[in-house]
């Protein structure tokens, strides 16, 4: 195998200033309260609708409902739930 004479006057080097910029930029964290307390709310909200969709369900299913129709007025139920929990702080929060 023949060896390649590589001549240095093909390549071209940049040359470094003194005003180049770095190629990082330092971590300045965010605001940390609000975000992590708006996602646990949201998380929250979940963990509370999926709840009471189970207990909603368990008592429509119990008055031998069928399974589709207690499975959405379980939903439906558990929905109007929370929107009226919603209502009430609002409502209270405003008196």
């Amino acid at each position: 195998m023949a060896i390649r004479k590589y001549q240095e006057e093909n390549y071209t080097y940049q040359e470094s200033s003194e005003n180049q910029l770095p190629l990082y930029q330092e971590y300045i964290p965010e605001a940390e309260t609000a975000p992590r307390l708006s996602e646990l709310l949201f998380f929250l909200n979940i963990a509370a609708f999926c709840i009471l969709t189970a207990i909603f369900s368990f008592v429509f299913l119990s008055f031998k409902m069928n399974t589709f129709a207690a499975f959405a007025l379980a939903i439906t139920a558990s929905l109007a739930s929370i929107q009226s929990y919603r209502m009430f702080l609002k409502f209270k929060k405003a008196n």
